[in-house]
């Protein structure tokens, strides 16, 4: 066995070295991997010494301890941070920062070359410069490039210069100036950067540039030296541009070279040809070429091309006489000063777009152009002396999205076209004043579509305007698309039948416009996208003030801004911009009671849809008092405890405030009537300043007379349309800039004005978008569809829509003209959908119509769709008697201790009795039906048909009167339609209403259900399985019992609660007052609703409410459903009974099956029916 060697231990072996030698160990060395840290020790101990000594008394337990010894690590480390910021600021202050780069550039790529030479010449100046500095700084310019062409034709060039001059230039045999090429010595020069200006061929020189140093001469008439490739150093020159080399009269030589040259162009030029330059006539110059104009192309505008060739037809033009007045306020509008441009466009194309801002006058004044220039003559019109070219032969069609903009946008144009108003007409639903001599035709879009559908040519007109194209409509987004097409077969038939047809012109307006939509859009315009003209804006300015703070409390922040300004403002109107009819009025009382009101104002009252809080006087209300308790803002851009109101409303305005000065308060809104709404262009009394409190109808094309100021909420209530759901909100969301900027420019239209915003501009930037979205995407689109189907397009998705609309919306809209018979399987027009497409109402009404004339029920089924098809018929209980009126509302955002005032007793009683007469009302019009809503509206109808008692009759029934008269109206159209589709009836037998028998009734309950069979509801409790199971307690009152619908009623997703599955009546509806075990089964209802939150950027779910019809039983339900893919049969239960065969040879055989409907949301259980069934 071999002797054990120890092994040796490599730290036991260095220790004894250590030891002999007298080193230190291993672990008496520094580690060199821990951190260093600055010896805080004596501090320590003096800070922890200190703290103790404050409160000797108190033990300090562990914890505390160790909480103590944290404290000090914190104090200490920001005591040394303290230190390392003070010297590293202390040291940057030596730091040279002018050659740093901006962190900003970091990202940007290659510099341009005005940087690099700014960069070479600072490098440069400190003696830092490198090669590439040199490079930029002391660029290589040979005087001439080698490679030009040998013979080069000099275009001759108008003399610029004066007389004097003798000799002319030398020249080669190529006929190109001959200047010797001189040597410069080598010179290091320190000079400005400075770009050299290179003439570009053919251009003259400025005369100023001839007379510059010698260095300049180096450069002229297109021969520039920076393109060669000679050495860098020949280049360089002295400082004061001479020539050391250079013998002293160089300089001079050269110049009278130059000039003789120069004296010979100018004389070529001229075509005169003196003695002295005889020898030189061989020098090629080329002939002078014809000036021909460039194409025209849109300024102000993207490019879009050039116009195209000019058109055939005779220039002709109309003369109009107006008063000195008129004719020098028209010179003042922008539009009118580019009338030329605009008219050259529309001349020379099919399509124009023009884009003017607000104020430009492009309402009024380009129908007057054009009718100015040959457009807008009668058809049928012999040849004369004014009008003489038969393809402006037709009226001008004006298309305005609202009726109020259309009848007062008609009446300012025929006041201005002075003796020829008689040519200027308008057309709305339900009013016409439109004559033979009629030219220019202001109309709603709604009533061109209707004349599309009956005319699609558009015979009677020789030029459509499309005004306020930025507002997207429905209605004006199909108009686009149809008249696109309409104007490409306009102008093929004008080729083919040249005596009949002639071509169409198409105007789009707007004054703000997302051009993208319309240029971009291949499938839109075909050929093109067409030229855009773009007028100046407003003539006026408009300053925007913007608040520091946006309170959520708009309309009481409304107040307070309208009654400072009333008081701190100089003279001249307010338009103040609300959500809705509630607000305008509750905000017309207030500012009334605050202030002294001319009592000129419309008298609105409860039965008119307005709040009325009785006559009894009340205490002003106080302007200074806190804002509301609990408000939010929406952005941290205010400073606190600072008042802005004294600078934004302290203008530059030589006009005195008048401390007194009275109001003259009026409402605009949709829902006022015409007369009423007429009133905001009546100037006000003397003395006293006009307040018009609108909703967004003000937004656009009206000019309100004097309105020098405009107080801006920045919010509007919307119509949304769920488009996978069917549920319809009205939302009051946040306007868009471009609505901004609508808004202000009513302040511009007649002088300087004022905008006040009650929004901060951090909002406007966060929460505005740019655009508003079409209404095409928040509406249901079955008419749209339907008239697509109509003009021969079998797939809706190709229409050439500006903005398509929503895939999900389509499917719905083509999945209900199927289950109304309008459209077949494979999706073309049946007639029944060309019937339906006649009438001027939803698809669903007109159903009902055809199926009312086989049941002997005409007469009051166009009165019952004439009062459904109205919106808002009936005054609800809640416009009739508020929970909370104007006083309670003033007192409870009041911070004070003192107690609530109590209502005042007359206002209680007021109120008290409005409440009676409301319910007895309410029982007078549910005398036929007390569980079907639509029978009420028809009994509404009946007892206001006789035209002499409407007013009368809708006052004591709650009806508002301006809704009943439309309905009216509607009747009047539909009989006339009726009788056109059925000759036998006469218009006696579809206005006599008379009183329905029980029978009857239910006849009309089943059309009615046929319209809407598919929007139908289940009562909760009787679906089988858990949905039918009740959670929690059950329901005290009928609008908490909750029902399931066919068709899904909720968005589809993780998160759905079982919960919001679920619909309920809404409380206005005539079923809201049964009680819980009175409710149908079944309910056929009009549409869904949500509740809209109070205000933006509130929280909380609502619950979806649904507009009852009428209740209908399961067997009518089933009938109703027979043929659609709602209805599932099952297989035969129980016993079958088989039959003989029929005369067809076919077998038959009697069963029971049970039958369900089939929907979105789930299967509903029906039972079982027994029916034969053949084979």
């Amino acid at each position: 066995m071999p002797k054990f060697v120890p092994r040796v231990r490599k730290q036991k072996a260095l220790a004894r070295k250590r030891a002999s030698t007298g080193e230190p160990l291993a672990s008496q060395t520094a580690d060199t991997n821990t951190t260093e840290l600055p010896a805080h020790d004596g501090l320590r101990e003096a800070l922890r010494a200190e703290l103790k000594a404050q409160r000797p008394e108190v033990k300090v337990s562990g914890k505390k301890a160790k909480r103590l010894e944290h404290y000090i690590d914190t104090k200490l480390k920001k005591e040394e941070n303290q230190e390392l910021i003070r010297k590293l600021a202390h040291g940057q202050k030596e730091v040279d920062r002018s050659l740093f780069k901006s962190t900003k550039d970091l990202g940007r790529g290659r510099e341009t070359r005005r940087e690099g030479l700014k960069r070479a010449l600072n490098f440069e100046g400190r003696g830092l410069a490198g090669q590439e500095e040199r490079e930029l700084l002391y660029e290589d310019r040979p005087l001439f490039a080698d490679t030009e062409p040998v013979n080069r034709n000099i275009l001759p060039q108008p003399g610029l210069f004066g007389t004097g001059l003798k000799r002319p230039l030398e020249v080669d045999e190529s006929g190109r100036p001959q200047i010797k090429k001189r040597k410069r010595r080598k010179v290091i020069v320190q000079k400005s950067v400075t770009s050299n200006v290179i003439l570009s061929g053919g251009e003259d020189s400025d005369p100023e540039e001839d007379s510059l140093d010698e260095h300049t001469s180096d450069e002229w008439n297109g021969f520039s030296d920076s393109d060669g490739d000679e050495d860098e150093e020949e280049d360089v020159e002295d400082v004061d541009g001479s020539s050391a080399s250079s013998p002293p009269d160089a300089g001079s030589s050269r110049s009278s070279l130059f000039k003789q040259w120069a004296e010979q162009q100018r004389n070529v030029a001229l075509g005169f040809t003196p003695a002295s330059t005889a020898t030189n006539s061989d020098i090629a110059v080329s002939t002078r070429v014809k000036y021909e104009p460039k194409p025209y192309v849109s300024v102000n505008a993207p490019a879009v091309g050039p116009l195209k060739s000019v058109s055939e037809a005779t220039v002709v033009s109309a003369l109009v006489n107006r008063s000195e007045q008129i004719q020098e306020a028209r010179l003042k509008l922008p539009v009118v000063q580019e009338e030329q441009k605009i008219m050259e466009a529309i001349h020379h194309n099919p399509i124009t777009i023009v884009c003017g801002a607000t104020g430009s006058g492009k309402t009024t004044q380009v129908p007057q152009m054009m009718f100015e220039s040959g457009y807008g003559s009668r058809i049928g019109e012999k040849a004369s002396t004014v009008i003489e070219d038969k393809r402006t032969k037709g009226m001008i069609g004006v298309t305005q999205p609202r009726r109020v903009a259309a009848t007062s946008v008609a009446d300012r144009v025929a006041t201005e076209m002075g003796d020829m108003k008689s040519r200027v007409g308008h057309q709305v639903r339900f009013d016409s004043a439109v004559g033979p001599s009629t030219a220019i035709k202001f109309m709603t879009d709604g009533i061109l579509l209707r004349e599309v559908a009956s005319d699609f040519t558009l015979s009677r007109y020789s030029a459509i305007i499309i005004d306020e194209a930025h507002e997207r409509s429905v209605n004006t987004d199909i108009l686009i698309g149809l008249l696109s097409r309409i104007v490409d077969l306009r102008a093929d038939l004008s080729k083919e039948k040249p005596q009949q047809f002639y071509p169409l012109k198409l105007v789009i307006m707007s004054a703000t416009m997302r051009v993208e939509d319309f240029t971009r859009n291949t499938i839109l315009f075909r050929d093109g996208p067409p030229p855009i003209v773009q007028a100046e804006g407003r003539q006026y300015p408009v300053v925007n003030h913007f608040a520091r703070q946006t309170k959520r409390d708009y309309v009481e922040e409304m107040y307070n801004k309208v009654s400072k300004g009333h008081k701190k403002l100089p003279k001249g109107g307010m338009l103040v911009f609300l959500t809705g009819q509630a607000e305008i009025v509750a905000l017309m009382k207030r500012l009334q009671r605050s202030f002294s009101d001319t009592d000129a104002h419309p008298s609105i009252n409860s039965r008119q849809g307005g709040h009325d809080h009785g006559e009894a006087k009340t205490r002003l209300v106080d302007e200074q008092r806190p804002h509301l308790n609990g408000e939010d803002d929406l952005d941290n851009d205010g400073l606190h405890g600072l008042s802005d109101d004294d600078e934004e409303f302290q203008i530059e305005d030589n006009q005195q405030i008048e401390a007194h000065q009275k109001v003259h308060i009026l409402p605009l809104y949709s829902q006022l009537p015409s007369s009423e709404q007429a009133k905001v262009f009546v100037p006000p009394p003397d003395g006293s300043r006009l307040i018009v409190l609108s909703t967004n109808v003000a937004e656009t094309s009206l000019t309100i007379p004097d309105i020098r100021y405009v107080f801006d909420c920045g919010r509007v209530k919307e119509k949304q349309y769920t488009n996978t759901t069917g549920v319809q909100t009205f939302e009051v969301n946040w306007i868009s800039k471009a609505s901004a900027a609508q808004r202000a420019g009513r302040a511009g239209r007649t002088g300087p004005g004022h905008c006040y915003r009650l929004y901060s501009s951090a909002v406007y930037e966060r929460d505005f978008a740019e655009y508003a979205v079409p209404e095409i995407l928040r509406s249901p689109v079955e008419n749209v569809a339907l008239m697509v189907k109509g003009v021969d397009f079998p797939n809706v998705a190709s229409f050439p829509f500006p903005t398509p609309p929503d895939r999900h919306a389509l499917a719905r809209a083509e999945e209900l003209l199927k289950y109304l018979g309008a459209i077949d399987r494979a999706g073309k027009i049946t007639t029944t959908g060309q019937s339906l497409a006649n009438y001027p109402v939803n698809p669903r009404f007109g159903r009902m119509l055809l199926l009312a004339s086989s049941h002997g029920l005409l007469a009051h089924t166009i009165a019952l769709v004439c009062a459904l098809a109205v919106p808002e018929l009936l005054i609800t209980e809640n416009q009739v008697s508020p929970h909370l009126t104007i006083d309670t509302l003033s007192d409870e955002d009041s911070d004070s201790d003192a107690p609530a005032k109590r209502p005042d007793p007359a206002i209680s009683t007021a109120a008290a009795e409005r409440l009676k007469a409301y319910k007895s009302a309410q029982a007078t019009l549910s005398r036929w039906d007390s569980r079907c809503d639509a029978l009420k509206l028809l009994t509404a109808f009946v007892l206001c048909s006789n035209i002499g008692m409407v007013a009368s009759r809708c006052a004591d029934l709650f009806i508002r009167e301006k809704g009943m008269r439309e309905a009216l109206d509607l009747r009047g159209q539909l009989i006339r339609i009726v009788q056109m589709n059925n000759p036998g009836v006469s218009a006696e037998d579809l206005t006599k209403l008379k009183v329905l028998k029980d029978n009857e009734r239910a006849k009309l309950k089943y059309i009615l259900a046929a319209g809407f069979a598919d929007q139908v509801a289940i009562r909760k409790d009787l679906l089988a399985g858990p949905e039918g199971m009740g959670e929690g307690r059950k329901p005290r009152r009928a609008i908490l019992v909750p029902y399931r619908t066919l068709t899904r009623s909720y968005e589809v997703g993780a998160r759905t609660d079982e919960a919001e599955r679920d619909v309920f009546i809404h409380p206005s509806s005539i079923l809201a007052r049964l009680g819980v075990a009175e409710m149908p089964q079944f309910v056929v209802y009009s549409h869904l609703s949500r509740a809209a939150i109070k205000v933006v950027g509130a929280g909380g779910t609502a619950r979806t409410r649904m507009h009852p019809l009428t209740p209908v039983g399961g067997k009518q339900l089933l009938a109703l459903m027979e043929g659609s893919e709602l209805l599932d049969v099952g297989k035969p239960v129980g016993k079958v009974d088989v039959l003989s065969r029929g005369e067809d040879g076919k077998e038959r055989r009697e069963c029971w099956v049970g039958v369900s409907l089939n929907g979105e949301s789930g299967r509903w259980e029906m039972g079982s029916r027994k029916e034969r069934q053949v084979r």
